[in-house]
């Protein structure tokens, strides 16, 4: 499945379109953005090795995670309310779907059980979770959708989002309507 549906696929290519248009995410500054899109386009060289060394590594895809996808995702206040009930702290969130991204875009993270400086264990079901959240499909769909649009503002490759859409859509079954 690709994108989600052609709706959100349509949104996500109009931008991916815009951002190359603007020079893939525009002027570098000092910014926290610009640090995250620096991070996130990684030091793969010339673009080859697995799409987590083009994205940064678990490094890269944490900060990027950090500094960009999440303030964007808790912006949009569906998403948001999502985000009130969790146990977790962000930063074990964070950390665990860096470590989730990392391995299956070709890293060597973890894939789950990794245990965290702060003694938090990443768990291995998405069902177990989100259980009680009862997240419905749309919000899934906008959540993969603000991730993309984050990537595509940083410069980041249609390929290599659509490979980063593609695991956060894997684990759509385990995350909605539990």
């Amino acid at each position: 499945m690709k994108i989600v549906d052609t709706k959100w696929r349509e949104c996500l290519g109009v931008l991916i379109l815009g951002a190359s248009l603007l020079g893939c995410g525009g002027s570098q500054s000092s910014n926290t953005a610009g640090t995250a899109a620096d991070s996130l386009r990684g030091s793969g060289k010339d673009g080859a090795g697995t799409v987590s060394s083009r994205l940064g590594g678990r490094a890269g895809i944490l900060a990027f995670l950090q500094t960009a996808v999440v303030p964007a995702e808790l912006a949009d206040p569906e998403i948001a309310a999502f985000f009130t009930q969790l146990t977790e702290t962000p930063d074990d969130i964070n950390q665990c779907l860096a470590n989730l991204l990392d391995h299956d875009l070709g890293g060597d993270s973890p894939h789950f059980g990794a245990v965290l400086a702060d003694g938090h264990e990443c768990r291995s079901s998405m069902s177990k979770i989100h259980r009680g959240l009862n997240i419905p499909d749309p919000i899934v769909d906008k959540f993969i959708l603000i991730a993309g649009q984050q990537a595509a503002q940083a410069g980041v490759a249609p390929a290599d989002i659509q490979a980063v859409a593609d695991v956060l859509d894997r684990y759509r079954g385990g995350t909605r309507n539990k």
